[in-house]
């Protein structure tokens, strides 16, 4: 399975999370690309995170208390063949590295690397 993380919408982030981390579960290999306004999203600085936005679905599952998009995103990679990228033109852009991002990223590619390496397989964009 190949997600494509576009939007920087609580809900929509937290869906692509629990995609990956059930069907790493199921032993199948998902590979992810944050790009967009999905990507400030996965920053290190909390504050930048918090420009996330939270529809009304988004409000309810951060005060339910459950794991949010980072953590099922941990836990997918702890199930299974995971692997996580972060789209090289918006970092440029925000001239960030790795190193400015949450720490569950394998690498920074751009969209001919990713669709490249993820020719075969279910594409899904959030």
């Amino acid at each position: 399975m190949n997600l494509i993380l576009l939007s920087g919408e609580y809900a929509k982030l937290h869906a692509g999370a629990m995609m990956a981390a059930v069907a790493a579960s199921f032993d199948m290999p998902v590979n992810v690309f944050v790009s967009m306004e999905a990507l400030p999203a996965f920053h290190r600085d909390p504050a930048i995170r918090a420009t996330v936005r939270k529809g009304e679905v988004g409000r309810k599952l951060e005060e339910s208390g459950g794991d949010d998009y980072l953590a099922l995103l941990n836990q997918a990679k702890g199930f299974g063949d995971v692997t996580i990228y972060a789209c090289s033109l918006v970092a440029d852009l925000y001239g960030w590295t790795l190193e400015d991002l949450a720490p569950i990223f394998d690498d920074v590619m751009g969209v001919a690397g990713f669709l490249g390496k993820t020719a075969t397989g279910t594409t899904i964009a959030l």
